[in-house]
């Protein structure tokens, strides 16, 4: 594991701290998880998944955010073991698979809906992993 400097200071020494630390340890703000759930986040959203438990915010260094396991649970649970870094990049929409197979969204969300594509689920919107997504467009080609 990497060592942190304790004297890097200021908003510079923040960022540097923050990039150190390992994944499972990094906050992510809700700016970048409206950016991962495509726009798809209020801050009624973020208020009310956080009242009722289903998303817990932290701080750390003084920055507010939220770490990868209660993202995950939010989301619909946690990813299957090995798939974690891939389960951290930004989803992607029924519309986005849609327009790469002879399939229509709403196609795609009933397939999800059956379980025969992984999904995750943010309030009643339908969002895909991408490597889940390629793995189910691979069927396609």
């Amino acid at each position: 594991m990497k060592q942190i400097n304790p004297h890097n200071t200021g908003p510079a020494g923040l960022e540097i701290l923050l990039n150190e630390l390992g994944p499972e340890l990094q906050l992510v703000s809700r700016k970048q998880l409206r950016k991962r759930w495509q726009n798809h986040a209020s801050d009624s959203s973020f208020w009310r998944a956080e009242k009722d438990g289903l998303l817990v915010p932290r701080r750390q260094c003084g920055v507010l955010g939220y770490d990868w396991r209660s993202i995950w649970e939010y989301e619909g649970g946690q990813p299957p073991v090995g798939l974690e870094h891939a389960y951290r990049i930004d989803l992607t929409t029924a519309e986005a698979i849609a327009d790469l197979c002879p399939l229509s969204a709403n196609s795609v969300k009933n397939l999800a809906k059956r379980g025969e594509i992984p999904f995750r689920q943010v309030g009643r919107v339908i969002l895909f992993v991408p490597h889940e997504a390629r793995t189910f467009l691979k069927r396609w080609a």
